[in-house]
């Protein structure tokens, strides 16, 4: 069942990872744009929200805060195309330089490029647990040179077989090459700076992010705060009007510290790991699912449920089936049970 899901959240990153790098030798490929990738949002002055476009490079959600010495980025998106295309972006704003970035966790939605930020001299900064997980546990993330080199020659060989005028579904094959094409440039790369409790303030010049660890959805997650700005990126402790993936929550942990979080921020505006730009009434929404979502399936093993029946018939609340992502609704089920009876194998 473990491995269905690994295969389920690798689906999900391709459904959202398509993109394309520079063209290689001797292969079709279209050159990318940002705003094909994340749509950039101005959250409040000099803050700035870069959310993941379906069908895009980017994956999961990042952005970055000018202050009056240096910016600071949030995550790194899942390819080395997407950053680079936000480095662009950021130095259309400004021309200072990128002082430090920032990875919310290991998984390689949010690290894939990190390698870009390295090559550059940036400093990372991440929980502890990350820089023993990043260039591990995210292999099952990335299929071998080879496998991705097959899947691109076989979505370049149904494209050249497609008819001109059959638009849509040239078009779809084109964003599977574009996907491999990213793919294959991946270098999973560890931060440079780790923490393991506490807070860390970083300083732009006049302008302070506070950078802060609480436990939920890996078990080294950091988020952070911009003070003058009132605004918090959350990277995957919040989800906006999305279900998460919880192959690595523990979520009798995840719940408190939304709360707290909730409780701490009362009137900031929140930059999710995925979703649009939340309230607090939208993290309030989403802690309220993984509270619902845990009653469910206690619920389900007093009444004596094993987890294949709790997946069977637990069903997702109609007030969450808008939410995006809705493969996970199952494996939610899943891991929950798990969690709640003591045998979930974290990855």
């Amino acid at each position: 069942m473990r491995i269905r899901f690994i295969a389920m959240l690798m689906a999900t990153f391709f459904v959202v990872a398509i993109g394309v790098t520079q063209p290689r030798q001797g292969k079709p490929a279209v050159v990318a744009k940002a705003e094909d990738d994340f749509q950039l949002v101005k959250v409040a002055d000099g803050v700035y929200a870069a959310i993941a476009r379906p069908g895009g490079l980017a994956s999961g959600n990042a952005g970055f805060v000018i202050g009056d010495e240096g910016v600071l980025i949030f995550d790194t998106f899942f390819t080395p195309a997407a950053m680079e295309e936000l480095i662009g972006e950021i130095q259309a704003l400004t021309k200072l330089p990128i002082k430090f970035a920032v990875n919310s966790h290991y998984h390689l939605d949010h690290t894939g490029g990190n390698q870009v930020l390295v090559a550059r001299g940036v400093p990372i900064i991440a929980h502890d647990n990350v820089a023993q997980w990043q260039t591990t546990k995210n292999k099952r993330f990335l299929p071998t040179p080879e496998d991705l080199q097959k899947r691109r020659a076989d979505a370049a060989k149904q494209m050249s077989e497609t008819p001109e005028d059959q638009k849509e579904k040239r078009a779809q094959f084109e964003r599977q090459v574009r996907r491999y094409d990213a793919m294959m440039t991946i270098k999973l790369t560890n931060p440079t700076v780790t923490f393991g409790s506490g807070v860390l303030r970083l300083y732009l010049g006049q302008r302070e992010v506070v950078l802060s660890t609480l436990p939920g959805h890996t078990g080294g997650d950091v988020f952070a705060y911009v003070p003058d700005a009132k605004v918090v990126f959350t990277g995957d402790l919040g989800w906006s009007n999305t279900l998460p993936n919880l192959v690595d929550a523990t979520v009798n942990d995840w719940i408190p510290t939304l709360d707290r979080i909730l409780n701490q921020y009362p009137s900031a505006k929140f930059i999710p790991g995925h979703g649009n730009v939340a309230g607090p009434s939208e993290i309030k929404d989403f802690r309220d699912y993984l509270d619902d979502l845990r009653t469910r399936v206690k619920q389900g093993i007093a009444d004596g449920l094993t987890v294949d029946q709790a997946k069977q018939q637990l069903k997702l609340p109609e007030k969450y089936k808008e939410f995006a992502f809705q493969n996970f609704a199952t494996p939610n089920v899943e891991d929950m049970y798990k969690e709640l009876k003591g045998t979930k194998q974290l990855q």
